[in-house]
């Protein structure tokens, strides 16, 4: 396609993102429960894959339920959404369960799950919104790519929470040698599945992986993507992931029907000069930002947002999991204290 269609797909695009989200961007960020992955094949372009073999004890690479509680509840405090709870495999239902519930009880909303083929018979669903399949790429290498997530499960898993009143969405990567024609692979894929969300991530090339050495996706290509899928599917959520090094590329693909911002490192980043530039290239956009990546009083829990994306859900969830909660609450105090403590030594 030539680069005067893709500028005016991407003008036909922002027309319509804002006729069915209205004139609001919001960020999100995935939960990551740890830094393991348990695929005897992993992903060929994930950095667990490179940590797979250093690590010993598998249950030392999980991160504390005090750390992660903290971070939903400070997600909460500034206005960025859960893109949903993830972090490598390995996790039994039951864990999956009980953290899916806890999270939920902290933020007083349900969650999204990215964890591999959900067990859909054994987890709370009053606590869960929608399951989250990673497809990763459309393109003709998939298969090797990522070896250890055949796509007939994922569909299938995709399905059945369709089935079950939840919710669903897939992640692509660009950047794994997907080709302008594969478009059409993925227009089919999101109407064979009736999708309710897509979230794209440019990729970002990790040392020890055999994308190390290869360029990522240009900020034109990824505006195709992006500006295909919401002409061809106008009420979809497009969730659209940058690095911090890729700054510049937010602005274009909130005008090629982006409607959420995620990836960024949160408290590495808040506050900071770059923080600001992100801020500043979502609203020369002419969008309102729902959320804030710069608000220090936010953060720390001397103010309280006006305007945020989060709506409170009536939660329930089992009494052993409030129980839980409930004795963790000074740890997880203490950590939320440590995060916001890290943010103010960097830039106050």
């Amino acid at each position: 396609m030539k680069v005067e269609e893709i500028l005016e797909n991407a003008r036909k695009a922002f027309k319509l993102t804002t006729k069915y989200f209205g004139n609001t961007v919001t960020f999100e960020r995935a939960l990551f429960l740890g830094w393991y992955c348990n695929l005897k094949q992993p992903c060929k372009f994930c950095y667990m894959a490179t940590q797979k073999d250093k690590i010993r004890d598998p249950r030392k690479a999980r991160r504390r339920l005090e750390s992660v509680l903290a971070e939903a509840i400070l997600m909460k405090r500034i206005g960025w959404k859960l893109e949903f709870i993830s972090g490598g495999y390995g996790y039994t239902p039951k864990e999956i369960n009980d953290i899916a519930e806890m999270v939920a009880y902290v933020q007083k909303c349900k969650q999204y799950l990215n964890v591999g083929v959900v067990d859909l018979d054994n987890i709370n669903l009053d606590v869960i919104e929608g399951v989250v399949g990673a497809v990763e790429t459309v393109s003709k290498d998939r298969d090797e790519i990522c070896p250890g997530k055949p796509l007939d499960k994922i569909k299938e898993n995709l399905l059945k929470a369709k089935e079950l009143g939840l919710k669903t969405g897939i992640t692509i990567i660009l950047g794994l040698g997907e080709k302008e024609e594969d478009i059409e692979k993925l227009l089919n894929l999101i109407e064979e599945l009736d999708l309710d969300r897509i979230t794209f991530y440019s990729l970002n090339p990790q040392k020890g992986t055999i994308f190390e050495n290869k360029p990522s996706v240009t900020t034109i290509e990824y505006m195709n993507w992006v500006s295909s899928v919401r002409l061809n599917f106008p009420k979809i959520k497009i969730i659209t992931g940058v690095w911090v090094d890729k700054i510049p590329m937010i602005s274009p693909l909130i005008m090629s029907g982006s409607n959420v911002i995620t990836k960024f490192p949160l408290f590495s980043v808040f506050g900071t000069k770059e923080a600001h530039w992100i801020e500043k290239e979502i609203l020369a956009t002419g969008r309102e930002l729902l959320g804030t990546f710069t608000d220090i009083d936010a953060l720390s829990g001397k103010k309280v947002l006006e305007k945020t994306p989060y709506i409170e859900e009536e939660i329930n969830i089992s009494k052993e999991n409030i129980r839980r909660v409930e004795e963790l609450r000074e740890n997880i105090n203490e950590k939320i204290e440590s995060y916001v403590s890290k943010v103010l030594k960097r830039v106050v």
